[in-house]
C-alpha cells in the first residue's frame, strides 16, 4: 500500500510539473491494472472450466450407462435343422406318448437311456423359446393342433414376418405351423409353458441364463427354472 501511495504522489507531482496529459493517463491506467491484479488474483481459466479427470470420469459413466441401456433383441427369424441334430432325433426313435398324465415331464424321464443330456425348463415364454432357437437349441413342447390330438414335437423355426412358429417331425423332417397366437394358447394349456432341451452338454441354470441374456432383458426370464441331467 505504501508503494501505491508513493506512486500516486508521483502522478500528482507530474501533473503539477507539467507532464503531458497522455503520459499521466497511461500511468493511471497502469495503476488501475496493478490494483486489479493485486486484489483479484490471476485471471480465471474460464467460467465453466472442469478438470480433465472429471471429464474423463463423466465420459466413462455415460459410456457404461449406454452399454447397460443397449437394447438386446431377438433376430426376426431363426431356424435349427434337425438333420444336423442327431442327439435330438434319438429321443424320437419311438413316438412319444403325448397324452400321458405327466406330459413333458414323462417325456423328459423317458429320454433317459436314449439321450445323454436333457433339461426341462419351466415358466417359459414364447420369447424364451425363440431365444433358444436363435442359440441353436431346439425346444421340445407339447401342443394341440386343430384336430384335437396332443403331440410332442420340436419347435425348429420361427418367423416374425409371418408371426408363425414351425414344428418339425424328427423322423420325416416334415413341417407344421401355427400362428404365434394359436401356439401360445395351446402351449399354455398343454405344456404349462414348459419345454425340454436336448443338448450335447449338460445345462446348468447359469448356462441357460447366459444364453437368454444375449437376446432378452433380464426381467424376461427371471422366473424360469431349470432341471437337467
Amino acid at each position: 500500500m505504501k508503494h501505491q501511495l508513493h506512486f500516486l504522489r508521483e502522478v500528482r507531482q507530474a501533473l503539477l510539473t507539467g507532464f503531458s496529459y497522455s503520459t499521466v493517463r497511461a500511468c493511471v491506467a497502469s495503476l488501475v491494472f496493478a490494483l486489479l491484479a493485486i486484489n483479484c488474483g490471476p485471471p480465471p481459466q474460464g467460467q465453466f472450466h472442469v478438470p480433465e479427470t472429471a471429464i474423463a470420469a463423466a465420459e466413462k459413466n455415460v459410456t457404461q450407462q449406454a452399454k447397460r441401456n443397449q437394447a438386446v433383441s431377438l433376430p426376426e427369424n431363426a431356424v435349427v435343422h434337425l438333420r444336423e441334430r442327431p442327439y435330438v432325433r434319438n429321443a424320437f426313435r419311438e413316438s412319444p406318448n403325448a397324452n400321458s398324465r405327466g406330459g413333458l415331464d414323462d417325456f423328459y424321464a423317458r429320454t433317459r437311456g436314449k439321450v445323454q443330456h436333457a433339461a426341462i425348463i419351466s415358466n417359459c415364454s414364447l420369447d424364451v423359446l425363440k431365444a433358444f432357437i436363435a442359440k441353436g437349441w431346439v425346444p421340445i413342447v407339447r401342443i394341440q393342433f386343430s384336430q384335437g390330438n396332443s403331440e410332442i414335437l420340436p419347435l425348429a423355426r420361427y418367423s416374425d414376418h409371418s408371426s408363425e412358429v414351425f414344428f418339425q417331425n424328427p423322423v420325416s423332417l416334415s413341417e407344421r405351423r401355427l400362428s404365434y397366437k394359436d401356439f401360445e394358447t395351446t402351449w399354455t394349456t398343454s405344456s404349462r409353458n414348459k419345454c425340454v432341451l436336448i443338448t450335447p452338454q449338460q445345462l446348468s441354470d447359469l448356462d441357460v441364463q447366459r444364453v437368454l441374456g444375449r437376446y432378452l432383458p433380464k426381467e424376461a426370464f427371471q422366473q424360469i427354472s431349470v432341471r437337467s441331467r
